[in-house]
């Protein structure tokens, strides 16, 4: 039996905000009860430590199944495998769900050589499980390239699932990719997540998964907010985040570039976390000053410059932006408002002459079924696009000290295409 939840993004960032439901968030019941769940699924890659030498892999199974097991070898080896393969136990977390309890299990594979390709196994009962392989970035800060998602709540996840395995099939050599937020519409709904991790099956599994929360992670199916447990529960990313915010926060380096995920959740997260957003400032002030890559990319969920009727994010802008100008954050990447846009270099809240000058913003659109028609091109944007005919996705490039982006239309049609050359900064 189907059961359609609705919920209603709250407006404003007081705690005390009523989250109001909206025609287009309505998600139909998706999941099924975890008895009735496989002995192992929603195989998900992420980074907890350096991805040059480590890969986390997680997994849920019933609560019943108390014990995980990885094995793996590099790929050169496959032949023998298993044979000469290593073998690590799972930690495992048992998780509360709406759906009942399920266990979490993850390992971390240590001491990984750079630049090689491995194979690995889960442990499904008395057996194993499904080869599937993943790669380790080279010693080198070579060029690479990632996708980024806007939000992938959906009505139906096969929208999703769609966008994301058009996507991978048509940049079979991306690194990782990254989702800005609103993964799913109701965040402590597991019928959601489960569809959303069937959904990315074939693509988490084989490159790391690296996203941040958006508003609808923290909003529980009873229309109230909570912390995104469910998000932090599954999705095993860096710690190093301030204390109050692990897993909501976070910083990673790959390559020659220092990634930043932010969490603009103030409204839904103010009465959990009260200084939300002064402890990120201390923490991103720190993280930033101690970086020494040639590049710095952040993400957040709620965009500095906003395109959306009533959407200023005022509170998020003021304590991001003048640290984002300080050291000089080259692209800012974010979500919420499902359109695509970005915005000329800019500096001290002033449009500048050139991305050595200023900081790119960039609003990424949207992966799943919600479109919003009451956003438009502001004063501050270089290119504007409304994806409401299909989703979209964006392939970032890094290479010879050029950034290049080019956002595509789930179909693949080219949407805008952009770059910025480190090389003529200081000519």
């Amino acid at each position: 039996m189907l059961h359609k939840k609705k919920l209603f993004q709250s407006i404003g960032i007081s705690f005390t905000a009523i989250v109001l439901l909206i025609a287009s968030s309505l998600v139909p019941f998706l999941g099924q009860p975890l008895s009735a769940a496989a002995e192992v699924d929603h195989v998900t890659l992420t980074w907890e430590s350096d991805p040059k030498t480590t890969q986390t892999i997680t997994w849920r199974t019933e609560e019943t199944e108390l014990s995980g097991q990885v094995r793996y070898a590099q790929s050169e080896f496959t032949k023998s495998f298993p044979y000469n393969a290593q073998t690590l136990d799972a930690t495992v977390e048992r998780v509360a769900t709406n759906l009942g309890n399920m266990n979490i299990h993850s390992v971390t594979l240590m001491g990984l050589k750079p630049g090689k390709r491995y194979v690995y196994q889960i442990r499904e009962g008395s057996g194993w499980g499904e080869i599937r392989n993943f790669s380790t970035p080279s010693a080198k800060n070579d060029g690479f390239k990632f996708l980024v998602f806007g939000d992938s709540q959906s009505i139906n996840y096969d929208v999703w699932r769609t966008t994301l395995q058009q996507a991978f099939k048509a940049n079979q050599d991306v690194s990782f990719f990254t989702n800005v937020g609103d993964l799913v519409d109701v965040g402590q709904d597991y019928a959601q997540w489960d569809a959303w991790f069937k959904a990315s099956q074939g693509v988490i599994d084989r490159i790391p998964a690296m996203p941040l929360t958006g508003n609808h992670e923290n909003y529980t199916p009873e229309r109230r907010f909570s912390q995104p447990v469910l998000f932090t529960a599954q999705l095993k990313v860096p710690v190093n985040g301030p204390e109050s915010l692990r897993r909501q926060v976070y910083s990673f380096d790959y390559g020659d570039v220092h990634f930043v995920m932010l969490d603009s959740q103030i409204g839904e997260q103010v009465q959990f976390v009260p200084q939300i957003l002064e402890s990120q400032k201390n923490w991103l002030e720190q993280d930033l000053a101690a970086t020494n890559k040639k590049w710095k990319i952040v993400f957040l969920h709620r965009p500095p410059y906003h395109n959306k009727v009533g959407g200023a994010n005022s509170s998020v802008k003021r304590a991001f932006v003048p640290i984002l100008d300080k050291y000089h954050v080259d692209v800012v990447f974010s979500g919420h408002e499902h359109d695509y846009a970005r915005t000329y270099p800019i500096y001290n809240d002033q449009v500048v002459g050139s991305p050595g000058k200023g900081t790119i913003y960039v609003t990424t659109g949207r992966s799943g079924t919600k479109t919003y028609n009451d956003t438009a091109a502001s004063e501050w944007n270089s290119f504007f696009y409304n994806p409401l005919d299909e989703p979209n996705y964006l392939v970032v490039e890094i290479k010879n000290q050029i950034l290049h982006v080019k956002a595509y239309k789930q179909s693949g049609a080219l949407i805008d295409a952009w770059s910025i050359d480190k090389n003529m900064e200081f000519k």
